[in-house]
């Protein structure tokens, strides 16, 4: 099975073998839910229920209702619809009280909930044909059917003759997997065959949902954007712009993801890396754990001392770079240190603070870590990083480079649910999270470093940098090999630590120009023994730079690298002022992304992202909070809507004083680490003049 749908009632599975697409319809599945409490108030409850609409059957189960909690009698209410479970759940706690009952999984979407009800694992055996549809944000703006492409072929032609042309490569192809780059792409193509009576349907069912509207939220100070989503029957549908998972994993790498999941493709796609965690950690425990999930966590954090706050509120270990110019740095990283942490070291919300030990093993904090129970939170974690290891291991002797890629899309997807799994616990709503875990996974985190960089001293290496899981540091004449020294750190701690880069060199930038010593955390770059080049942080790293802007700065980098001269740095950035002046450079090149946080009536100052909104509102082009508008700066000092021109337009002109200040901000990164700053580098832009007798 790949794919469920949930139409009108009826709940239909979708599976393929030899080429044939099978539909079986699940007359007997019912969505449920469970309630825990009082026994005799589970039991009154039940009477009411049993007249309530949607309720199609109850009864008493055992279940452990949390990790560390033994097996109790619980309520199970099945229900006609997956609607129905959320207006059950809803009314029973508003006619018994907010606080009578405890209730478990409740908020699963609707596929993920059959998979695990049914103990299906909706991954096929065999491979899925699919389509690729996309449409520029101008096309969708003006409903140009024309401008659509269908596996990077544009459609052409009128409407009705776009329409038709797009109809025969649907048929052809008749896809298992529908990748959009927007859900309003599907809308616009629904829209024109409800309009001209067509037979045709995008389904294998004559049937179009509208799953969820678009919603725009704010996470971790970041405006975020979710357009609408949309079902069509029998087809797995994807939206790029909705899948982060998909920009920077395969899909094979996601399909590694909904085996260990069981949640569907096409609900995994659109998730965030979170869901897809939590997911996880729902399955092993609903079907190997007997363990249901709380609807909400409310596990709170508990009073502490000051001084214990203090110790607990640090974060992981800093080492601040000295700002400069660095030679024969070697950088190591360790192999996901939070997740082998919480592996390692036995930690879960059920095992840090249990009730049973009093060992004080956590360091500073003194929190006791269970020694009687293995965490529930460290078994989930322990199959992906012994997983994404071994294919770590193996995918360099892999020459099918088909293969090879999509091992490498499982080992990128697995890294993230592991860069995230240690954010999560300290999570207000992680299901299995809790915030002393969050504190305790940290205060190891300083611990293991400072010993690292002991190892390393005692060594004879000198320590440059070091942050989180990795390390810096610096060679010495009379230094032990930089390998042995990490093998020795890896087994004295008992985390891998991973010989990441050999730098010829490596700068670390400051601040600002006027905090020379003062420097950053992530912002470097540098050049490895291998002749390529590493940067962090740098303008060329950055989302809004332009294509010009990048290029420009790494020629100055690599300028840089010939003979470690400012000089040569800045006949670089003369070159390429010149370029400008000349008008030489593709308009294509100088586009830059802005992120919008708002809407255009809510800012207060007209930024160049202000200028763009309204310009492209202008323009019939529609963008909503936490989307990109992408812009030439045409103007700087234009007032209105004169100041840029949207990426769209034909031949637009370009401000050459506005992209050259960019240039020199490029070029103050790469020379700020050698003491010099903008002022500096304007000196030496500014040619020489040579005075007459009579001008003395």
């Amino acid at each position: 099975m790949f794919k469920v749908d949930f139409i009108n009632g009826k709940t239909i599975a979708w599976s393929k073998k030899d080429s044939k697409i099978k539909a079986e319809q699940y007359r007997d599945y019912s969505p449920r839910f469970y309630v825990g409490g009082d026994t005799s108030k589970l039991q009154k409850s039940r009477s009411w229920l049993s007249q309530q609409e949607g309720v199609e059957a109850t009864c008493f189960e055992k279940w452990k209702p949390k990790l560390s909690k033994p097996e109790k009698r619980v309520l199970r209410i099945d229900t006609s619809t997956n609607k129905s479970l959320k207006s059950t759940a809803n009314r029973l706690k508003k006619k018994f009280g907010r606080s009578t009952f405890r209730f478990y999984n409740i908020g699963f979407s609707p596929q993920f909930r059959f998979c695990l009800q049914q103990k299906i694992c909706p991954v096929p055996e065999h491979s899925l044909s699919r389509i690729e549809v996309e449409m520029s944000r101008k096309a969708i703006a003006d409903n140009k059917l024309s401008e659509m492409k269908v596996n990077g072929e544009k459609l052409g032609g009128n409407k009705n003759e776009a329409f038709q042309n797009f109809q025969q490569k649907w048929m052809e192809k008749d896809p298992d997997i529908v990748l959009v780059s927007s859900g309003q792409v599907l809308e616009i193509l629904n829209t024109f065959i409800q309009e001209n009576d067509s037979s045709f349907s995008l389904g294998r069912l004559n049937k179009f949902q509208q799953l969820a509207g678009e919603n725009t939220v704010s996470s971790y100070g970041r405006t975020v954007h979710s357009s609408a989503r949309y079902n069509i029957p029998g087809r797995i549908v994807i939206d790029k712009s909705n899948s982060f998972l998909l920009k920077d994993a395969t899909l094979p790498g996601l399909w590694d993801l909904v085996k260990r999941s069981y949640r569907p493709m096409q609900e995994l796609a659109w998730g965030s890396i979170g869901r897809v965690l939590t997911s996880i950690e729902v399955r092993k425990a609903y079907l190997e754990e007997n363990t249901l999930t709380p609807w909400k966590n409310w596990s709170g954090e508990k009073p502490k001392k000051a001084s214990t706050l203090h110790k607990a509120d640090r974060g992981g270990f800093i080492f601040n770079p000295e700002p400069g110019i660095h030679h024969n740095i070697y950088e190591a990283d360790f192999a996901s240190l939070f997740p082998n942490i919480m592996i390692k070291k036995n930690i879960s919300p059920e095992t840090v603070c249990c009730s049973c030990c009093n060992n004080s093993k956590t360091p500073e904090l003194n929190y006791s870590i269970c020694e009687k129970q293995r965490g529930f939170i460290s078994e989930v974690l322990k199959p992906l990083v012994e997983d994404r290891q071994e294919m770590k291991e193996k995918i360099d002797n892999i020459d099918n480079q088909e293969k090879k890629k999509d091992i490498q899309g499982s080992i990128d997807a697995i890294k993230w649910l592991l860069v995230s799994c240690f954010g999560y616990m300290g999570h207000a709503h992680a299901s299995y999270g809790a915030i002393r875990c969050h504190q305790a996974i940290q205060a190891f985190d300083r611990e293991i470093m400072i010993e690292a960089k002991e190892i390393f001293e005692g060594s004879g290496y000198r320590i440059t940098h070091g942050i989180i899981d990795s390390i810096w540091v610096e060679k010495k004449e009379s230094c032990e090999k930089f390998t042995e020294v990490c093998k020795k750190i890896s087994k004295e701690i008992g985390i891998k630590l991973e010989p990441e880069h050999q730098f010829e060199w490596c700068a670390f930038v400051p601040r600002t120009s006027s905090k020379p010593d003062i420097s950053t955390l992530n912002r470097y770059f540098g050049k490895k023994k291998s002749g390529e080049f590493k940067t962090a942080g740098i303008e060329v790293e950055q989302r809004s730079t332009c294509e010009f802007v990048k290029e420009a700065q790494m020629d100055m980098i690599k300028a840089l690298d010939r003979n470690m001269e400012v000089k040569d740095v800045v006949d670089v950035l003369k070159e390429k002022i010149k370029l400008l002046e000349e008008r030489q450079v593709d308009s294509e090149n100088l586009i830059r992304t802005r992120r919008v946080s708002k809407k255009s009536t809510e800012y207060k100052v007209e930024n160049r992202g202000f200028t763009a909104l309204k310009r492209a509102e202008q323009k019939g082009v529609e963008v909503k909070p936490g989307e990109s508008v992408k812009f030439i700066v045409r103007d700087d000092s234009a007032s209105s809507l004169d100041r840029v021109r949207m990426n769209f337009e034909e031949n637009p002109s370009y401000d050459v004083e506005f992209y050259r200040k960019k240039l020199l901000k490029a070029a103050e990164s790469i020379v700020s680490p050698l003491k010099f700053s903008k002022a500096d580098i304007e000196k030496m832009l500014t040619p020489e003049k040579t005075l007459h007798l009579d001008e003395i």
